[in-house]
């Protein structure tokens, strides 16, 4: 049995994603309780900054997919119908169309496989048919490999996450730490001084880890 590169794992997922379908990029967030949706692998950067963006703001049609459990499409992103004023502005310059897809199989929800086209043009029904079955396919290979799957200890890297997400966490952690709140307090706060200033939560992260930026009780 050939070895397995358990650290390319998730990008070939998203690369094969890419490959199989009429799309431009791929990204995927596995969902979190009590934090939300964390990125687990995106085709490119331009991807990954999208996502960011979703999970930074909290709305977009990757939290709405989750929560519906159903597949929420958005085939004009800059021309938009006010799903998600805040994503469609900031969303605008890397993407067209978007697809998001729940990851879920029966009750077990998963996260989100969400499909970005440059241009603002539906996917054909046989295209976006294809999609579906593709998300269908992710989401049974991710409750086999995950933490929790019969596997676990051969494809445990599957669920490695990216160096950004870490320090969401750790930062999270820290601020936890600093104001004496729990963790779901703790998230809402960095999410909320990253909005307040334009950035991206990961970048807030970044600067808390380094101890360059300190939440105390008396920060917004």
């Amino acid at each position: 049995m050939a070895a397995i590169d358990k650290a390319a794992a998730p990008m070939r997922l998203c690369d094969a994603c890419v490959a199989a379908l009429p799309v431009d990029r791929a990204a995927i967030a596995v969902h979190v309780d009590g934090v939300g949706l964390e990125i687990l692998c995106a085709s490119d950067h331009i991807a990954e900054r999208l996502e960011w963006e979703q999970i930074t703001l909290g709305e977009g049609p990757g939290w709405d997919a989750v929560s519906a459990g159903g597949p929420v499409v958005a085939t004009d992103l800059a021309g938009g119908d006010g799903r998600w004023p805040v994503f469609a502005a900031e969303a605008a310059w890397g993407a067209g169309a978007m697809y998001a897809l729940p990851l879920q199989v029966g009750a077990i929800r998963v996260g989100v496989l969400d499909l970005y086209c440059d241009a603002a043009d539906p996917l054909s029904t046989t295209d976006f048919a294809d999609a579906v079955a593709v998300a269908d396919l992710v989401s049974a290979i991710l409750l086999t490999v995950g933490r929790d799957g019969p596997i676990i200890g051969a494809l445990d890297s599957w669920w490695d996450q990216p160096l950004s997400t870490r320090e969401v966490h750790q930062a999270t952690g820290m601020v936890m730490a600093q104001l004496d709140v729990d963790a779901r307090e703790a998230y809402v706060r960095l999410q909320a001084f990253a909005y307040g200033n334009d950035r991206l939560i990961s970048e807030v992260a970044r600067e808390v880890v380094a101890r360059q930026l300190r939440f105390d009780r008396d920060v917004p």
